[in-house]
């Protein structure tokens, strides 16, 4: 006897890849493998099992059953189609016939898919934003163009995604040359958790990208020789002279740090992208700031020197001399028009100054 039903519903695996159906079958690396099943949910888990395998062929052995298994099958074909974020994502059509044996019934099924097998297999099940950041930060600095995660968190969005790649690529400028550009798509169903395309793409290719970071790297380490002293506020306010005695500070100029030093120019992106790439060598902690100064968006560094945190930007040092901007306080910088997310920082109310750093 045959049944079918049909339906249109609209790269390996790596990391993290903790399941969200805690009682799903565990599958052999046997593509003609027989599942044994005697309940509705075992029918359910089981085909979940081999969509997750990325499977099209599938056979399920069902005893003890009482109710009608093709029946059954077709129900819970359905259900995980449209009801399941993994169903969305991933099927286009399933089909399945039976053959009816003494005590058990013969089941075979075939999937069809909407995407390839190895981005099916590649879906990340993640249960925690911090396993996203860490899925999403290997995939950027690995610099892949396709990431696929299941996630039940309501934190984690499209905006959330987008902005957390640009939080990475500015902790990192060492890793991430430039900014990937995201797009995302999606798929949910009526379950909590949700499926996620992602797609990054890249101004440089992967060959260009490690050329670039090398380059970086050893940039800095010829315009950092000797920059390190005996103490920390030394050593950050040598990293601050050798960027703005080596670029120049253009309001046009490159957001990187790669045109920053490299180039030798940059707005106060690049030269706050630059700044926290010297910091990072010399081990001084420092994170890039996203803000206004002036009504005018404006980038900046916070630097970490003694437990105490500072404000630091490179660019208006360039224009106006070190003791302008830097081993500023929060409101120090509030009265020089500067504007930030104080939310998203660590506050600043260290008690070095620059002056007394120059006082000896």
């Amino acid at each position: 006897m045959f049944t079918a039903f049909g339906w249109s519903a609209s790269k390996s695996r790596d990391y993290y890849s903790e399941t969200d159906h805690k009682d799903e079958t565990r599958l052999t690396d046997n593509e003609n493998e027989v599942v044994s099943v005697k309940t509705y949910q075992g029918i359910k888990t089981a085909i979940l099992s081999f969509i997750k395998d990325g499977r099209e062929k599938c056979y399920l052995n069902v005893s003890d059953y009482e109710g009608n298994v093709s029946d059954a099958v077709s129900e819970a074909s359905l259900e995980i189609v449209h009801n399941t974020a993994l169903g969305v994502y991933a099927v286009e059509n399933i089909t399945h016939s039976y053959t009816k044996e003494s005590q058990y019934f013969n089941v075979v099924m075939d999937i069809y898919y909407k995407h390839t097998k190895e981005q099916v297999r590649s879906i990340a099940y993640l249960n925690y934003v911090s396993a996203v950041q860490g899925a999403l930060g290997k995939a950027i600095s690995d610099h892949k163009e396709y990431l696929v995660i299941s996630i039940s968190s309501a934190q984690v969005t499209q905006d959330y995604i987008r902005a957390y790649a640009l939080e990475y690529y500015r902790a990192n400028p060492l890793e991430v040359t430039a900014p990937p550009e995201i797009k995302t798509i999606v798929h949910a169903a009526k379950e909590q958790t949700k499926i996620i395309e992602i797609e990054l793409s890249y101004p440089n290719t992967l060959p260009q990208e490690i050329e670039m970071r090398t380059k970086l790297q050893s940039t800095a380490n010829l315009l950092l020789k000797n920059a390190k002293s005996s103490k920390d506020v030394a050593t950050a306010a040598n990293a601050c002279k050798r960027l703005i005695e080596s670029s120049d500070y253009v309001q046009s100029g490159s957001p990187t740090a790669y045109g920053t030093l490299i180039e030798r120019t940059g707005n106060s992106e690049g030269f706050a992208m630059a700044y926290k790439i010297f910091c990072s060598v010399l081990g001084i902690k420092c994170t890039v700031v996203e803000g206004a100064l002036g009504g005018d968006r404006h980038f900046w560094n916070i630097i970490e020197l003694g437990g105490e945190c500072y404000h630091a930007d490179p660019a208006v040092c360039g224009l106006a001399g070190m003791s302008a901007a830097f081993l500023k306080t929060d409101a120090e910088f509030r009265a020089m028009g500067y504007r930030w997310d104080t939310s998203k920082y660590k506050p600043c109310n260290g008690n070095l100054k620059y002056e007394s750093l120059e006082n000896g």
